[in-house]
């Protein structure tokens, strides 16, 4: 099956490939920094309806691009295209993003390989795959944050990929008070004092 690496780092997104053409059957179809490069290439690879399987091990963090919003995409455009996260935060609340947008899998970069060569075998068989040790912490977080609302949600997935108050009033269509109030009451339902522990507990700050 093929696969290919969407990472912006250069030494991780060709290290990562390469070893695994090496170490297992699965076979490298490219490597991409962006979000853009990565949507051109599927763009030619899917003309087909009926085009062969393709994992895409994807980065959250790709400096200015978004892996989230990647996945979500990929998943609503196209069959047979399995996404895998492979990333250096493991805050719960990043990999609950991550498979809500409809990824199969997710796995630290400091996994051991052969976590993420399993997490590919599994996408393989279109089965979901997350490494042992996010499990716990994912439990504990999606039953947590079913007592958000909607609205509470929102805000709290754009705190925790980074986005600043700012932008999170101006892509909610609310005021900065507003932010600070629905925040009150998200850092108090999901059982932390401080945005900075939110983000440690659940966010980018986690694992690094």
């Amino acid at each position: 099956m093929k696969f290919i690496m969407i990472e912006d780092h250069s030494l991780v997104r060709q290290g990562v490939s390469k070893i695994i053409e090496e170490k297992s059957d699965f076979c490298c179809a490219g490597t991409f920094a962006t979000v853009a490069e990565s949507k051109d290439f599927l763009k030619e690879f899917c003309k087909s309806y009926d085009h062969e399987p393709l994992i895409c091990i994807i980065d959250i963090n790709l400096g200015n691009d978004d892996g989230i919003s990647l996945i979500k995409f990929i998943k609503e455009n196209y069959q047979n295209i399995y996404c895998i996260c492979y990333s250096m935060f493991k805050g719960a609340g990043l990999v609950e993003q991550a498979v809500s947008a409809g990824a199969v899998g997710y796995v630290s970069k400091n996994a051991e390989l052969e976590v993420l060569l399993h997490a590919m075998e599994q996408a393989d068989k279109n089965s979901f795959y997350m490494e042992d040790s996010l499990t716990s912490d994912y439990v504990v977080y999606t039953n947590l944050f079913q007592s958000l609302t909607k609205r509470e949600k929102e805000l709290a997935d754009l705190f925790l990929i980074n986005k600043t108050e700012e932008e999170i009033a101006q892509i909610m269509s609310i005021t900065p008070r507003a932010v600070d109030n629905y925040m009150t009451r998200i850092l108090s339902k999901l059982g932390v004092v401080t945005k900075k522990e939110l983000l440690q507990k659940f966010g980018f700050q986690q694992g690094r």
